[in-house]
């Protein structure tokens, strides 16, 4: 999250107070998003991340803010602990983050400027790749901290996780499909001059 502090465009928001408006919806989204999750073990939830969608409209820098903001009202609220804040941030917001804004730049410099491409590449392969990332992170900070062994992982944790991937990645499309077609102005990684050309 200090990297996202850091790397934020916190001047520029001064003079765009509808990003900021975005930012806070973008919190208020993930925390509604997280509150209805399934634990397939203590420590281990499945649930919908929501974290391509918030990464293609405010940038990374922010979302891991408004991922660390999410975690910490979240445990105010008393819905998970306060010492699960920095697992949960290594092990559910960094790497989907990471995989959607490695997968947009990459795109946006190797493939041709397409919406379609924009759609299946940036959103539903980012998010899929990113709940993978998310999952596999999780289950392995657990395996180091010896919370758990790697055949409950993969009898009770791994089997569940496909039934997550999909979904998620629909989600994250149609809200990104909603927001380009109606609202591109809102998504910051979208430029429909580029996208939408004659």
């Amino acid at each position: 999250m200090g990297l996202g502090v850091y790397r934020s465009p916190w001047l520029a928001l001064l003079h765009a107070p509808q990003r900021l408006n975005l930012i806070a919806a973008s919190v208020v989204f993930l925390a509604m998003l997280w509150l209805f999750s399934s634990s397939a073990l203590p420590g281990l939830s499945l649930h919908f991340l929501g974290l391509t969608v918030v990464t293609l409209v405010v940038g990374w820098p922010l979302t891991l803010v408004v991922g660390g903001v999410t975690l910490l009202l979240l445990s105010l609220a008393g819905q998970m602990a306060f010492s699960g804040i920095g697992l949960d941030m290594l092990g559910m917001v960094v790497p989907p983050v990471l995989v959607t804004a490695l997968i947009n730049a990459g795109a946006q410099r190797l493939l041709p400027a397409n919406y379609f491409i924009y759609l299946f590449v940036n959103s539903f392969l980012s998010a899929i790749l990113g709940a993978m990332a998310a999952a596999l992170a999780s289950a392995s900070l657990m395996l180091v901290l010896g919370m758990y062994t790697w055949d409950v992982l993969t009898s009770s944790y791994f089997p569940l996780l496909p039934i997550q991937w999909v979904p998620e990645a629909m989600i994250n499309t149609m809200i990104i499909l909603g927001l380009t077609l109606l609202r591109p102005d809102w998504v910051i990684t979208f430029d429909d001059r580029r996208y939408f050309k004659n």
